[in-house]
């Protein structure tokens, strides 16, 4: 067979480099091959049907190389994979295990605040932790769970929610009289309700003691103006009875009342006429 030279081509569909195989057996080696891609091993047999046996042996071993080559890369590549699962796994365990336990002061919702949504990267997540704000009786905590590093809770007001197909009645005396009444009364009552964990029950009782706070000193408030008006009225009628015993309008003389229509800096109520007094006119005399 006379000496030839064989171009294989490979994988590589940019560029398709050229292999020679030896131009004789006897020069021909095993440590001599390069790897080579099965597509290039059936074009080098398809262009070249009367390839010699060495060239052949040759050809095989190009393969081989390449069966093994691509068979180490391939298990480097599920070592590598296995390493990526086994650490999402272990942080997958993480994470159930800081989803099941509760943060410290906080209980699962179970749907005991229903519509307690918070906002996390764009989308809304039902808070699966709450608890009682810690400065305002009136709200509550929410956690998600998948809070990051930093990020406080969020809180919302709640109410109490009505019971469905109830018939709402009047609050009997005894409850009404410990919403508003002593200090110590009022505790007893609430710690009562945060045996409950009824946060909107509890929420609305903090709320109606606060409210009743702001309502009796208001009224208190209201009391002194009262009682400050009633004192303005009682000098301004000395003031009068002074004024009229002592003949104040025959002593200052006759003045006639003028509208004025330019506006008063000093306020008045709205059932109070603006106006000047001036002098009156002289009257001819007889």
């Amino acid at each position: 067979m006379s000496a030839r030279s064989i171009n294989l081509s490979t994988e590589s569909p940019a560029s398709v480099p050229s292999a020679s195989l030896p131009p004789s057996p006897a020069g021909a080696s095993v440590s001599d091959a390069t790897p080579l891609s099965p597509r290039s091993v059936l074009a080098a047999l398809d262009a070249h049907p009367d390839v010699s046996a060495q060239q052949l042996r040759q050809l095989v071993h190009s393969l081989a190389l390449t069966i093994q080559t691509r068979a180490s890369q391939h298990a480097s590549q599920v070592a590598g994979l296995k390493n990526v699962i086994a650490d999402l796994e272990e942080n997958l365990g993480q994470v159930t295990e800081r989803w099941d336990s509760l943060p410290e002061g906080y209980i699962h919702n179970d749907n005991l605040v229903p519509d307690f949504d918070i906002k996390q990267d764009g989308n809304w997540v039902r808070a699966c932790f709450i608890r009682l704000h810690t400065s305002d009786p009136t709200r509550v905590h929410g956690l998600t769970g998948n809070e990051k590093p930093r990020e406080g809770p969020s809180s919302k007001p709640i109410y109490a929610t009505p019971v469905r197909g109830l018939v709402p009645v009047a609050l009997p005396s005894w409850f009404h009289h410990m919403l508003i009444g002593r200090t110590s009364h009022f505790e007893k009552l609430r710690n009562a309700t945060l045996a409950t964990n009824n946060f909107g029950i509890i929420a609305d009782v903090s709320r109606y003691r606060q409210d009743h706070d702001i309502l009796r000193q208001l009224i208190q408030e209201q009391d002194m103006l009262l009682a400050e008006l009633e004192l303005v009225r009682e000098r301004l009628g000395l003031t009068q009875g002074r004024l009229e015993a002592a003949n104040a309008p025959n002593i200052v003389g006759q003045l006639e009342w003028e509208e004025d229509r330019r506006p008063d800096t000093i306020p008045y109520t709205p059932k109070q006429r603006h106006g000047c007094f001036t002098t009156a006119p002289s009257f001819p005399t007889a």
